[in-house]
């Protein structure tokens, strides 16, 4: 029996029509997966031969054997379709349990032993520990009762490897609560090659959800802990495998609210921003929105992969096109570009006018806030009125609220936009902000340069004196000084030449 056709048969009434409606909605190009979730006949008693149901679904009889191996990859093709099922019900299998139960009760072991032995092939395929492990439980503790130790043994070995995988899936995910998160920063005894050691230790493993996991923290904690291997080509060649495979086996089974392509789009994004491959960043972006959408379960948290996507697009299109400055600036800004961020803008108006985002995620709000106020600053005077507008509202409304880690990219936004406005006395109210809000507290240094940078210049601009001209050199100097800091330093430059700024700017290229 094929896969596919023990799935089908496996699925109650809910998950069948979710999965149905799935299938049908990504078929609009290929008929042929819903003709042959529709030909499969869903009683567990009944089984199809290949050959029949490749005439149900073509039309005719098949012609040899190279109709036949068609046939089993639109069958394959069509099982990998469960992987919505795996993302969003991951337990659809568990309701056999119960029928399994009920066909043992009425007497019916020929039944029970057929269904049981259906799922169990189908719970091994997936990875779904916790069914095979409840129907090897039945079925160990059947041959207990006719007297077959023998037989129940070898279930219960199974279990037992079967409960360590699942420890392993859980010591996994405690690692990465523990270990890597905020562990952007320092940490002087946090042993880095430790830690990849420690992963490494799980790349054999005969689960493919563990040896994933593992690769993708372990290409993970070179990010946060920004250490130069994560952008090795190598990295990006281990990226792209674990992508590749996740593709391949898109059906196994991750435990419920878990979907790491989006984290890995994410990675990858990263990698490409170094790289300053425009195609690339956006292409990854797209991606890790795409690889969210069929999650079911945002519909009931913040869409987490959704704001990461937007944020660094954002970051992305503020460093390489920010002339805001300029009366050409709109004309310099290519028009696919363009066409881009004013699509970040409408998903983001769109995601902050969600009530549940206002009501349970205000620090995700003050985010997103911050995020789309920066789109904002790519735009018209009117938009960057607007940027401004919302930043001031938002620092007023949520000031009783500690969102320290968005306190200097809303500033170094509210100090670029009064820039641009050559409003230099709000300029100077709200530099007067940021120095008191920071007091004492640590920011990001690309944040604060850029807007310290950005002050300068705008007091050079209204003062004319060579005082702040100095101390934006200062600036470029330290920007200098670290590679990540790249882009900071050649924005400043830009605006230093634009407005012959009188600093030695050929000294800093």
């Amino acid at each position: 029996m094929l896969l596919i056709e023990k799935v089908i048969k496996l699925l109650d009434e809910f998950h069948f029509s979710q999965f149905r409606e799935h299938v049908k909605h990504y078929s609009v190009r290929s008929y042929y997966p819903l003709a042959l979730v529709d030909v499969i006949d869903r009683r567990a008693d009944v089984e199809q031969d290949s050959e029949g149901l490749y005439k149900k679904v073509y039309g005719d009889p098949p012609n040899g054997d190279r109709d036949m191996k068609k046939f089993f990859q639109l069958s394959h093709y069509t099982f990998k379709f469960t992987g919505f099922l795996a993302r969003n019900y991951p337990d659809y299998l568990q309701h056999n349990i119960t029928r399994i139960q009920q066909f043992i009760n009425n007497g019916d072991l020929t039944a029970a032993k057929r269904l049981s032995e259906m799922v169990r092939d189908v719970a091994e395929k997936i990875e779904d520990f916790d069914t095979e492990i409840k129907i090897l439980s039945i079925l160990a503790q059947q041959e207990v009762l006719n007297e077959s130790g023998k037989d129940a043994l070898k279930y219960y070995e199974r279990i037992d490897r079967l409960l360590k995988l699942k420890s392993g899936i859980n010591e996994l995910n405690n690692f990465v609560l523990v270990q890597l998160k905020d562990r952007g920063k320092e940490e002087f005894n946090f042993d880095l090659d430790q830690k990849l050691a420690y992963l490494e230790g799980f790349l054999e493993s005969e689960s493919f959800a563990k040896r994933m996991l593992a690769q993708l923290n372990t290409c993970h904690l070179l990010y946060i802990l920004k250490d130069d291997r994560f952008y090795n080509p190598e990295n990006l060649r281990k990226l792209e495998m674990i992508e590749d495979e996740l593709e391949k086996s898109d059906y196994i089974i991750f435990p419920f609210l878990h979907n790491i392509r989006p984290r890995l789009a994410f990675l990858k994004l990263n990698y490409s921003i170094r790289q300053l491959n425009q195609e690339k960043v956006l292409q990854e972006a797209a991606r890790i929105i795409e690889d969210s959408k069929d999650d079911l379960f945002w519909n009931s948290f913040v869409n987490l992969p959704e704001i990461s996507s937007i944020a660094i697009q954002t970051s992305y299109f503020v460093t390489n096109y920010f002339t805001a400055y300029r009366p050409d600036h709109l004309q310099l800004i290519p028009s696919e570009i363009k066409d881009r961020m004013e699509e970040l803008k409408v998903r983001c108006e769109a995601i902050l006018n969600n009530p549940a985002l206002q009501d349970r995620f205000v620090v995700r709000l003050i985010n997103l806030t911050t995020i789309y106020s920066g789109l904002l600053l790519l735009g018209s005077k009117e938009e960057i009125k607007k940027s401004i507008q919302t930043l001031e509202y938002m620092l007023l409304s949520y000031q009783q609220v500690p969102f320290h880690a968005y306190i200097d990219p809303a500033f170094t936004t509210l100090i670029m936009g009064c820039f641009c406005l050559e409003d230099y006395e709000e300029m100077e109210r709200n530099y007067r902000r940021y120095k008191k809000s920071i007091k004492g507290k640590t920011v990001n240094p690309e944040n604060d340069l850029a807007l310290h940078g950005f002050y300068y210049a705008a007091k050079w601009r209204e003062t004319q004196r060579g005082q702040y001209a100095n101390k934006l050199s200062s600036v470029l100097e330290q920007a200098s000084d670290k590679s990540q800091l790249e882009s900071t330093k050649k924005t400043l430059l830009e605006v230093a030449r634009y407005f012959n700024i009188p600093i030695d700017t050929q000294a800093f290229t």
